[in-house]
This record gives structure tokens, sequence and C-alpha cells, in this order.
């Protein structure tokens, strides 16, 4: 059987969550996004920009982190969606036709961009991994 069940809770529709059978897989979050799975103080949000994957004109552009710990507030998330918002009001004053977002980074510098953002870089948002770029496809041709 399964772990999650439909329930009301408030007068509202709802899940109930069956603990012993759950496997901490988040399908109950997809199915009621405001079930309160995430503990609120060990919960965050990070948001990533610029990524994208490889096509025939380009390698793959690995995405960077501009904001973190942002509080889990479902199911609205106003502090993700004040983020986001400056992000996109910016990139869309900015931007020129048909550009992707990485690649307006990449034209007008990670510190215009965190400057006309207002967002905050820290330290600890640096990606400093580097082992897996040599195994790191590369190119849209498949391999096997």
């Amino acid at each position: 059987m399964a772990a999650i069940r439909p329930t009301v809770v408030n007068g509202r529709p709802s899940l109930l969550v069956d603990t012993a059978k759950c496997m901490y897989c988040g399908a109950c979050f997809g199915a009621c996004p405001a079930m309160e799975i995430n503990h609120p103080e060990h919960s965050k949000i990070g948001i990533w920009v610029g990524g994208k994957n490889s096509n025939a004109r380009s390698k793959p552009a690995m995405g960077c982190l501009v904001a973190q710990n942002l509080p889990n507030n479902p199911p609205r998330w106003p502090e993700v969606n004040d983020v986001v918002g400056r992000i996109l009001a910016v990139y869309a004053k900015e931007g020129r036709p048909w550009e992707r977002l990485g690649e307006w980074i990449d034209r007008v510098g990670w510190k215009h961009f965190f400057a006309v953002t207002g967002l905050v870089f820290e330290k600890e948002m640096i990606d400093n991994y580097r082992h897996a770029r040599t195994t790191f496809n590369q190119s849209a041709h498949i391999r096997f």
C-alpha cells in the first residue's frame, strides 16, 4: 500500500502520510504543495541562474548560486518570488532579444548582475568544485 492517502484537514483537502511506509520520495509534495513536509528552520531555498544543456552550437554552462537560505514558505513563496522578480525585471530591461539569462550575465559580468539586482554576494556562493569537468559531456553527440 502507498504511504499517502487523501484526507481533509481544517476543512481543506490534504494528504495523510503514513510515516511507517514513507520513503521520503516527495510525491506527497507534488500532490499537495501546501502540505507542511518541510522543517521551517532547516528547509531553505537557493536560486541558481545561468545554466543550460549543451546543444549543437555551444557547450553546457553550469548555473551559479545567486541567492541562498531563502525561507521555504509554501504555497506562494513570497521571498523567492521577490528575488526571481528582481532578476527577471533587470534581465528584461537590459537583455538583448534572444539572449539567454546566462549569456547576458557573461556579457555584463557578475559584479554588474549583483549590483543591479540588489542581491548580496557571499563567499559561500563560490563553486570551486572542478573534478567533474573531465567527465562532463560537453557536446550534443550521443556516446555509448
